[in-house]
This record gives structure tokens, C-alpha cells and sequence, in this order.
């Protein structure tokens, strides 16, 4: 079969090259909007439109855009009669059969051969119109033809329609997916022009609109969030969201869904305010939710309910959901306690390790409802309720660390409003001792050093003695200060290190506290210079000798000097003077900086700690 096309007012004959399926219009689902029926509703475009011509019995002309498209018999420019029908294919496989309430044919005739004949039009359903479909060989017609309606009486109608439900709806009983209508006159007229008509190719629709139900009524409300039903107790500081979950009984396609929400006080049932309201997806499908204004609502008593729109029909309006406004925070702050850390006490209680238990009230605030607390005011993460509105609630803490500690209390509303923090100070017991050097000198005796070594602990922990012992030695006592300070001074001690043991006692003699170190002992010897290359200063240079004085700390069994330098790492030994020190004259060979070393030897072969320095020559 040859396929061909022709011009808007049948001039002239073309080749039609491509396939069927390339001329054909896309089907479209028209959002809602003014100029469409309200939701749920189809508006579609046809997906073929073609006519077939007597005088071209094999053949089907398409249009696939622009122009008019005749409708029974017609002249051409040549004076010849040509009969047509219309062929016109709609996609209908995603209506849903259940709630088909109407379907109608829309057309637009553009001109009438002849105004004085009556509208003759007829609609009838066809199989399938394809590339082999022609006058001769036309798809066959299923069930009765339908008449045409138009609007107003003009001879020329803008709205022409044909009633196609009962069509459509056993079309898609049989389960098909489109529907062809074939329009032409009735064989009677259909081969008097006069009765020929002409129809817009870019004005058929397929309009299908669907029983409706109106949405159920919301039950499912929450404040703040799902998981918060609707219930008469809800208090509020701040903006909340309410949510009402939204049940439509339509489906297939579902209805497009929206959410009313308003709120009023209860003081006053006719102050409705509405709220803007948005959609979100909920546990159970989806959820009306509005942004109810807290902040600026007065304190007191207020209800919200909801109602969803089909865009057609409105549910009725859910159960009032109450909720009560308030944003005045407690006046004062809790009042916290405990026997184990009493506030501010004279001396320290407790330990690190030991637990507290700590009473919190309401200090008489009516509605509280918990506290939350922490070891920063910033950072009170810890909520205990109160055991009833107004009331009390006991924890226990144990303390971060020894010494003054604080614990950050607030009591918290109804709503969530907090009151003024109450820091509680305490002090935590620390019986720990340490001990260091703070003085190490010669002794006088010239056997050794004098070690002055602090004992420190926590003022008023209960440790008022410190026993230590010293390389196993006796055992030494002294007490401790009120600042928890004692200093006690070990002598002669040798240079090198030491063993130090000690414990802290309180009054009855018990061991509080033991602990066992070391501590190093420096005798090396003291270095004075005569000037010429002071000691980690610069002077003197190459060739011009100077004098370094040593003298030992620890004079007994004491016999001579050992030195040695970055230069030359070979010792030297230089022998005490009659006034038990060396003087070591030293000229330097080169300029630059230079270190020094020197150690105490002893008639028993020990030698003491080493000092050293360094000089620059000049």
C-alpha cells in the first residue's frame, strides 16, 4: 500500500515516506490547572490521526500536524468529490476502569461545506488502524456509533464531543491499551458534500474523568514528630511541626493530596488562624505538616486540627489536637545537695574513684518536669526526670578529677524551658604525695651534699605527717604544714642517684599514702674563669692563655681535676692546689667556639658528677 499526504485543503499529492509511527502525536496526562478539571482527570493527545479518501481506495493519508482534516464527502480544486473518514488513536492504558465516570471525544471543526445542513457526525469504535488500513480496507467498527453534541448553535462548533464511557470502559475490560474512533457521516449522507465537514488536526483530545471519593478523615496526628501522638499534655517553648496523616480511599491513579491546617485558642474557638501547610513521607504514606508560629503565640491554651483536599472534595476536619504554649522559663535555679560533697566544705571529701550521690530539686518551681546536668555549664547532656511534677530527683556522680570540682545543674519546664544554672562547688580528696628537690648544696662537713627535698599534698585530705627513708636508711619524720608543704633536708649525701621511700600518715599513724622514686644527687665541681674567656661567653684569642678555677663541692678524699675539651679529647689531670682546687691554664690553638668537660677524682677512685661550659675565642 502507498501512503501519501496531502496540503490543508487537499492541493496537491506528496510520497508519504515515513512509517506510521514516526507521524503519530505523544499522549499527555495534564497536570491540574485552571484551564483543566480538577484532579484526578486525563486530558490526552492523540498518538495517530489519519484520514482515508474514496478516490484513493488503497491508500491512507496522515496528517501528523497543522491544518484541517475533512470529515464525509468533499471537492477539490479540480471539482472532483472525495468521501473521508477520520481515524483518531488515543493511549489509554493507565486509566484505571474501577473509576471511569466519563469519557468524551473532543474535536474542533475549523468549517461546514454547507451551515444549512444539521451535524451529521458520528463516532464509532474501530480496531486498530494500521499501515495497511485504507477506504477499502477500513479497521473493523466495534459497538454502536455515537452522535455528536456541540456547543452553542453556531454552524461551526469549537467544542464537538462524542460520549465514549461505555467505549472506553470495555476497552479496558478486554484490557486494552488504546482506543481508535473512527468519525464520518452515516452512509446515508455520506456521499452529499453538503453534509462534509472539516476538523482542527491539532484540537482532539480525549477527556476521562474519574469517580471520586473524598479523603478520610485524618486520625493519625502528632506533634513535633511521628513518633509523638496527639495527646492533651504537649508543652511548648518553641515552633513545632504538626503532622496529620493523609488517607485517601481513590487509587489507581491515587489523588493528588493536600493538607489544611489551622489553630485557635481555646479561649477563643472563633480566632482560627490558618497555617501554611507542606507534604512530607511519613510512616504510613503521606503526612500533612505545618509549622505551628509558638513564638509568637501568648502563653496559654491552643488546639490545631486538620483536613485534606482531592482536589475535588475535602475530608472532614480531624479531632482537635491540643497543645498548650508555654515560653516562661523557671525563675530560679534548682537546689542541689549531697552527703558525700557538701558545698564549698573546709576540706576536701571523697575521691576520684568514690561515687556521690546528689539531690536535685525544684527549689519550688511547680512544673518541672527533669533535670540536666554536667561538668560544664555548655554541656549539661545528662537528663534525670523528677519523681513528680515540681519534685526531686537523686543521681549519682563520680568526680572527673581531685581538688575543686563543679557540677552544672538546670531544671527543665514542660515545655523544655530551662531554668538558671546552679553550679555546685565541691573539693575531691586527693591523697596522692609528691616529693622533689629544690636545693642541692655542699655540706659543710665536706662529706657530701645537702639535699633540701619538698613533700606536697592536698591541704586538709587528713595526711599530717611525712616518714621517709633514704637509701634504706632510718627512717625520718616531719610533719606537714597547713598548705600540705613540709620540706626536710637529707645529708651529707654522695653524688648519683638515690632511692627515696615515703609515706603520708594522718594523726593515728595510718599509711594514707606510700610511694618509692629516685632522686639524683650533682656534685659536680663549681668553674669560675679568670676573665679572659668567660664562661658561655666570648673573649681572649689564639695563643693568649687564660685560667679556669675548680673547685670540688665535696672536699674529703678529693685529689685532682680531670678535664678534657672538643678539641683535644684526651684527659688531663691537674692536681688540687693547697686550697683544695685546681687552676688549669688554657691557650687556645685556634679561633672559634670550643666545650669543656671537667670531673672530681677521689682518693678511692670515684670521681664526681661532670660540669662543662663552653667559651668562644675571639
Amino acid at each position: 500500500m502507498k501512503l501519501l499526504t496531502r496540503g490543508a485543503r487537499g492541493r496537491g499529492r506528496t510520497p508519504l515516506l515515513a512509517a506510521v509511527a514516526a507521524l503519530t502525536v505523544g499522549a499527555t496526562v495534564l497536570q491540574p490547572g485552571a484551564a483543566t478539571a480538577a484532579e484526578p482527570h486525563y486530558e490526552l493527545r492523540p498518538s495517530l490521526l489519519a484520514y482515508t479518501d474514496s478516490t484513493t481506495p488503497d491508500t491512507a493519508v496522515f496528517y501528523p500536524s497543522g491544518g484541517d482534516i475533512p470529515v464525509g464527502s468533499w471537492r477539490d480544486d479540480t471539482n472532483a468529490v472525495h468521501s473521508s473518514r477520520v481515524y483518531v488513536t488515543f493511549d489509554v492504558g493507565g486509566i484505571y476502569v474501577g473509576r471511569v465516570s466519563r469519557a468524551t471525544l473532543v474535536a474542533r471543526e475549523s468549517r461546514a461545506n454547507d451551515c444549512a445542513r444539521p451535524r451529521a457526525t458520528v463516532a464509532q469504535v474501530t480496531e486498530a488502524f494500521t499501515g495497511e488500513s485504507s477506504w477499502s480496507r477500513p479497521p473493523a467498527t466495534v459497538g454502536k456509533a455515537v452522535t455528536a453534541t456541540a456547543e452553542g448553535t453556531d454552524c461551526i462548533s469549537w467544542g464537538t464531543t462524542w460520549d465514549l464511557t461505555a467505549a472506553l470502559t470495555k476497552a479496558l475490560n478486554r484490557g486494552e491499551h488504546q482506543l481508535t474512533t473512527e468519525l464520518r457521516i452515516p452512509k446515508r449522507n455520506e456521499g452529499d458534500v453538503s453534509y462534509g465537514r472539516w476538523l482542527q488536526t491539532n484540537e482532539f483530545t480525549f477527556e476521562v474523568e474519574l469517580t471520586n471519593k473524598a479523603p478520610l478523615k485524618p486520625v493519625r496526628l502528632f506533634n513535633a514528630t511521628t513518633d509523638t501522638p496527639c495527646g492533651p499534655d504537649y508543652f511548648a517553648a518553641y515552633e513545632f511541626s504538626a503532622y496529620a496523616n493523609m488517607t485517601d480511599r481513590d487509587r489507581d491513579p491515587g489523588d493528588v493530596l493536600t493538607p489544611e491546617f489551622e489553630f485557635w485558642p481555646i479561649a477563643d474557638p472563633s480566632a482560627v488562624t490558618p497555617i501554611p501547610a507542606a507534604i512530607s513521607s511519613g510512616p504510613d504514606g503521606l503526612d500533612g505538616v505545618a509549622p505551628v508560629p509558638v513564638s509568637s503565640l501568648a502563653d496559654g491554651e491552643y488546639a490545631w486540627h486538620a483536613r485534606t483536599y482531592d482536589q475535588r472534595a475535602w475530608s472532614p476536619w480531624s479531632d482537635p489536637c491540643r497543645f498548650t504554649v508555654d515560653r516562661t522559663k523557671p525563675a530560679v535555679a534548682p537546689t542541689v545537695a549531697s552527703p558525700e560533697y557538701p558545698e564549698n566544705p573546709a576540706n576536701p571529701t571523697g575521691g576520684r574513684s568514690v561515687e556521690g550521690t546528689f539531690l536535685f530539686t525544684a527549689h519550688g518551681v511547680a512544673d518541672v518536669v527533669s533535670f540536666r546536668y554536667g561538668d560544664s555549664p555548655g554541656a549539661l547532656y545528662n537528663r534525670v526526670p523528677a519523681d513528680q511534677l515540681g519534685g526531686a530527683a537523686t543521681i549519682r556522680w563520680q568526680p572527673r578529677d581531685s581538688g575543686e570540682q563543679t557540677l552544672y545543674v538546670v531544671s527543665v519546664d514542660r515545655a523544655g524551658n530551662s531554668s538558671p544554672v546552679r553550679a555546685y562547688t565541691f573539693k575531691v580528696r586527693d591523697l596522692s604525695v609528691s616529693a622533689w628537690s629544690t636545693a642541692q648544696q655542699a655540706d659543710p662537713s665536706g662529706t657530701g651534699m645537702r639535699v633540701t627535698m619538698r613533700f606536697s599534698t592536698q591541704p586538709g585530705n587528713g595526711i599530717t605527717t611525712i616518714a621517709y627513708v633514704v637509701d634504706g636508711g632510718s627512717e625520718q619524720v616531719v610533719t606537714v604544714g597547713a598548705d600540705g608543704v613540709v620540706e626536710a633536708v637529707i645529708a651529707p649525701v654522695k653524688g648519683g642517684q638515690h632511692t627515696l621511700s615515703y609515706t603520708g600518715r594522718n594523726d593515728s599513724g595510718a599509711a594514707l599514702y606510700q610511694q618509692e622514686t629516685t632522686f639524683f644527687v650533682d656534685d659536680g665541681p663549681a668553674i669560675t674563669s679568670d676573665g679572659v674567656y668567660p664562661i658561655s661567653g666570648s673573649g681572649g684569642g689564639v695563643g693568649i692563655p687564660g685560667v679556669f678555677t675548680v673547685s670540688p663541692p665535696v672536699t674529703q678524699g678529693a685529689t685532682s681535676v680531670s678535664w678534657f675539651d672538643s678539641v683535644d679529647s684526651n684527659p688531663r689531670e691537674v692536681p688540687l692546689d693547697a686550697d683544695g682546687k685546681a687552676r688549669i691554664t688554657w691557650t687556645p690553638t685556634a679561633a672559634g667556639w670550643t666545650y669543656f668537660w671537667f670531673t672530681v677524682r677521689y682518693a678511692d677512685g670515684s670521681t664526681s658528677a661532670y660540669r662543662s661550659f663552653s667559651v668562644t675565642v675571639n
